[in-house]
């Protein structure tokens, strides 16, 4: 199957084609380098389609890294006949060249933990499931439902004095922050490592959800 251009793919995201981007490489490659307005939609794909209501005669632009054929395949199936994928490419030089270099901010707990007492305006959304949330969570962290969070009318909400901090899920980190760039914020950070890294740093304060009291 022939593949895109990066220059090709600068002259799409200027036109008014209504088209999608989506990655589906690993996490460590797009939070390094990826196509600006891109989505990332790692090995959740078929999620990832329903969460943003791409509609199915949209053109879908495919970042695959290893895997490709398959993952047109699988598209073609969900009703998506305009599928075509992007040329690899191998370091950020490309997509600065082109133009195209957009990278996500990323932190580890550690960090976390010596930039949090100095955030006047930290805003910390979990982005695990509820109920693992409320077993335990960064102090002030919200939990946010992904149906909501994707909606750009949420993410629109932002203020700008806030800096945002998602943690959770790697892949749905990444996607959020997708989302976020795709819109124009910018004022956030990615959360690496899990749950367990971010409770082992004795700095942070983990809380949990109270139960309700029980009636009678």
């Amino acid at each position: 199957m022939t593949r895109l251009r990066l220059q090709e793919i600068k002259e799409i995201i200027s036109s008014d084609r209504l088209h999608y981007i989506l990655d589906c490489r690993t996490t460590e490659d797009f939070d390094q380098a990826f196509i600006s307005t891109s989505i990332y939609a790692g090995s959740q794909l078929s999620k990832i389609i329903r969460l943003v209501g791409v509609q199915t005669e949209a053109h879908i632009y495919l970042v695959a890294g290893t895997v490709s054929e398959g993952i047109v395949e699988g598209l073609n199936k969900l009703g998506f006949e305009n599928v075509t994928l992007i040329e690899e490419f191998e370091n950020t030089d490309e997509l600065s060249n082109s133009s195209l270099l957009d990278l996500m901010i990323t932190i580890d707990p550690d960090e976390l933990a010596m930039d949090l007492p100095f955030e006047e305006h930290a805003r910390i959304i979990d982005l695990r499931e509820e109920e693992i949330y409320s077993k335990g969570h960064i102090d002030g962290a919200e939990h946010i439902d992904l149906e909501e969070l994707s909606d750009i009318g949420t993410i629109a909400e932002f203020e700008e004095n806030e800096n945002v901090y998602l943690y959770g899920d790697s892949e749905m980190s990444s996607f959020i922050g997708s989302l976020m760039k795709r819109q124009g914020v910018h004022n956030f950070k990615k959360v690496t490592g899990t749950f367990a890294d971010i409770k082992s740093i004795d700095t942070i304060k983990i809380s949990t959800v109270a139960s309700a009291p029980k009636e009678g």
